[in-house]
Parts: C-alpha cells; sequence; structure tokens
C-alpha cells in the first residue's frame, strides 16, 4: 500500500486538531500547542488509518456517513438485547443455555472485520471470543438466540457489509457448544 499523500495527512491533522480543540475547550497558548504538537505525532505514527491512499476521500465519507447513520439501529440492537438479558437472569424460568456461536463470514476489510466483533461483543448476551480471518468464535448467553441472531437473521453481518461495501454469503455456518 502506497503511503498517504500530503493533501491526506494536512486533512488527517485537521480532523484531529478540530476534535482536540471541541473536547478540550480551552484555547490558551498551553492548549494549542499541546494540541498541535499531540495531533501532529498522531498524524504522523498513524496518519493513514482515516484515510488510505488506494481508497478516494469521497468513498471514505460515504462509508463514514452510513456508519454513523448505523449508530442508532446499533444502540436500538444494543437497548433490546439489554432488556433480553435483563428478563432472563431476573426471571426464573427463562432458559439460560450459554454456548459458542461460529459464524463464517467473506469480511476481507479489517476495519469491517474489528467492527462485527464489536457490534457483536457490544450486544449483551453475546462476546466475540476469537477471530481468524473471517471466522468469527462468539460466546451466547442464550446459544439458540445467538443462532439464529447471528447465523440465521445475520443482521448486524448484513448492515456492515452494506456499509463498508463488501457482499457475498459466508461460506458455512457452524455451531458448536459449550
Amino acid at each position: 500500500m502506497k503511503r498517504p499523500s500530503v493533501y491526506q495527512y494536512i486533512l488527517t491533522f485537521g480532523i484531529l486538531i478540530l476534535f482536540w480543540y471541541i473536547l478540550s475547550g480551552y484555547l490558551e497558548f498551553f492548549y494549542i500547542g499541546a494540541g498541535i504538537i499531540c495531533c501532529g505525532i498522531v498524524t504522523l505514527i498513524s496518519g493513514d488509518l482515516i484515510f488510505r491512499s488506494n481508497v478516494s476521500i469521497s468513498r471514505s465519507a460515504r462509508v463514514f456517513t452510513r456508519f454513523v447513520l448505523y449508530i442508532p439501529k446499533l444502540l436500538v440492537a444494543i437497548l433490546h438485547a439489554n432488556l433480553d438479558v435483563a428478563y432472563r437472569v431476573l426471571h426464573p424460568k427463562m432458559p439460560i443455555d450459554p454456548g459458542v456461536v461460529t459464524v463464517d463470514t467473506s469480511f476481507q476489510n479489517d476495519v469491517l472485520r474489528a467492527s462485527f466483533a464489536n457490534a457483536v461483543t457490544l450486544t449483551p448476551g453475546t462476546v466475540t471470543v476469537d477471530v481468524t480471518d473471517g471466522r468469527f468464535i462468539v460466546h451466547a448467553l442464550v446459544r439458540e438466540a445467538g443462532e439464529e441472531d447471528l447465523l440465521k437473521g445475520r443482521s448486524i453481518e448484513r448492515d456492515l457489509a452494506r456499509i463498508f461495501g463488501e457482499g457475498g454469503r459466508p461460506p458455512s455456518d457452524e455451531t458448536g457448544d459449550l
């Protein structure tokens, strides 16, 4: 992969410095200087993380916009899962049947894989235990519900694939007991 262009470094620095000043809220000399130094160092070390040289800025902006628009849907899923887990824990007759679910995806993008693993882990009742290439090992509080969501419904997988522009059906589905 090629190094980012000077324009991409400047844009990355601009985004970081804007974020720095929004979070700090101070416009005193010390904070301005510290912000410039810190954002400059971060830009030099990881300037290729925001804009990759083989991806256009407009494509990155579209992916970012789709991801931001996905956040409310993810928050609703997290709320629903929180209520389900709380109900199962507090209700004496609700089944808790922990198990491991293996989810195979065709994801090639590391950021997409990390986003999928985090979305699964943020949803209460499931934790991503291991990721190898496109295979995710997920521990579910209720194996049957985990299989339903991750293997049959695949809503998180479909949504993130659409956001990042990756498609394709996973090679196979496997499940295992704890």
